[in-house]
């Protein structure tokens, strides 16, 4: 396919919002040319190479509701192949190992939602009955308000009346894994978004979809192979350091390269990453200044990942179960990523994670992945010693998805610019359906601005 005479634009960030915009654009007839300033295409959900592994730089779950995603991941591969993408199972909760006091296993049932998950919860093995009838009524009251709360609320505030068990067994580590944040201060507005989106739809909703390979190569990758089949072009180590306005186009200043000027810039980069990406002139540009003093004022969350590996294949009864947080708070068996030339010895592969920050961000990765092996030790039993082992710590992986944190909105910010990322969907946390339809929506609005130019 040709574009000679279509419009140029650049989508500056090859993350999963900016190869979501990248995809709408190309199929749409726009010469894209898309530009990332690290080596590997993903940004913040992006496969790493470590000593022979084909790792990720931390471990992401989508859900069957994340249908933006989905339809966009099964339309750069090949028709029919999306299936083998994913481990999918049923939303479900369950302690790893025998050791987990208090662990509580739930697994959604194969009935119309919401009765898929009034079924879970009575007949979950670790509550007590005031525990069930507690969480069910806590999902009736949300959808009897239509999933809005107070404005201002705290996930723990929200769910102040809730037996502390059934809170710390369930909605707890949902908040976590969804949020990125602890309960304490966690939006209770977002997290009700969330589970209106997986619990209050169709019964696949909640699915659990734990990727089979790598991030980048999950979707960043053929997004990219798409775009260059559509006439664009991909480009990495390309490092952005102004977007101008100058007359009827867009400038990039890139490191190291003569100035370029395109018809329009989406600008898709991690928002801690923003004001560097916009250089001096956007900070006298008018244009930018909400966008820049909302992402000036937010706080991060780390997520921590520890990969250990071991001498024969790890059998886990499924590709996720729950830690009990001291440090870990899931496990993810990982022995698919043991490939050809893996690390001498290994054959067996697991990852813990710890998805908010804490006084683990302090220490050393020697130390970390000692606690993370003692833990599974501790909760197993019997339990295999590592032969290998590395950390992956994102200090800034996401925004702490706070009742404070006020975000910039995806879309057009001016004439020829705008704007896509996780962070500016205001109805999602910082998950990957976020990112994609944030990229989505930048796109269709270029694409408005264009037809009407046009």
């Amino acid at each position: 396919m040709t574009t000679t005479g279509a419009p140029h634009v650049a989508v500056i960030g090859a993350g999963w919002a900016g190869c979501a915009c990248a995809v709408v654009l190309s199929t749409r007839g726009v010469r894209v040319s898309l530009v990332e300033q690290a080596r590997v295409l993903g940004g913040r959900a992006r496969g790493v190479a470590l000593d022979g592994l084909t790792l990720d730089n931390g471990q992401h779950l989508l859900i069957g509701a994340y249908r933006r995603t989905l339809g966009l991941i099964e339309r750069v591969h090949p028709t029919g192949r999306a299936p083998t993408l994913f481990h999918r199972l049923p939303l479900t909760l369950q302690p790893f190992g025998g050791g987990a006091k208090g662990g509580v296993t739930l697994r959604a049932r194969a009935l119309p939602a919401p009765l898929h998950l009034a079924a879970a919860i009575a007949a979950a093995r670790g509550l007590t009955l005031p525990d069930r009838l507690a969480l069910i009524r806590d999902f009736r009251r949300l959808a009897r308000s239509g999933f809005h709360v107070a404005t201002g609320q705290t996930v723990a505030q929200w769910f102040a009346g809730t037996p502390l068990h059934a809170l710390a067994s369930v909605w707890e580590p949902l908040c976590i894994s969804a949020l990125n944040t602890p309960p304490e201060s966690a939006s209770a507005q977002v997290f009700a978004n969330v589970l209106r989106l997986a619990l209050d739809g169709k019964a696949d909703d909640s699915d659990f979809l734990v990727p089979a390979s790598d991030l980048t190569s999950l979707f960043p990758e053929p997004a990219a192979r798409l775009v260059t089949r559509h006439g664009g072009t991909v480009r990495t180590g390309a490092a952005v350091r102004g977007v101008v306005r100058s007359g009827d186009g867009i400038v990039l200043e890139v490191v190291g390269s003569a100035r370029e000027t395109f018809d329009a810039a989406v600008v898709a980069v991690a928002p801690h990453q923003l004001a560097s990406t916009l250089g001096a002139g956007a900070q006298v540009d008018d244009a930018w200044r909400d966008a820049l003093t909302r992402v000036a004022a937010l706080a991060w969350e780390s997520i921590t990942t520890i990969y250990l590996g071991y001498a024969e294949p790890i059998a886990l009864p499924q590709p996720i179960l729950r830690l009990d947080d001291a440090p870990g708070q899931w496990v993810f068996d990982r022995n698919r990523a043991v490939g050809a030339a893996p690390p001498a010895g290994v054959r067996g592969l697991v990852a813990v994670v710890i998805s908010t920050s804490g006084p683990h961000d302090a220490q050393d990765q020697a130390s970390l992945a000692a606690d993370a092996d003692a833990q599974l030790r501790r909760l197993a039993g019997e339990w295999p010693l590592p032969v290998w082992s590395r950390v992956i710590a994102e200090r800034r992986a996401t925004y702490a998805c706070t009742p404070a944190a006020v975000r910039p909105a995806a879309g057009r910010i001016a004439p020829g610019l705008y704007l896509a990322g996780d962070y500016t969907d205001r109805e999602l946390p910082a998950t990957l359906e976020a990112a994609t339809r944030s990229g989505v929506a930048a796109a269709r609005a270029v694409l408005a601005d264009q037809s009407t130019s046009g």
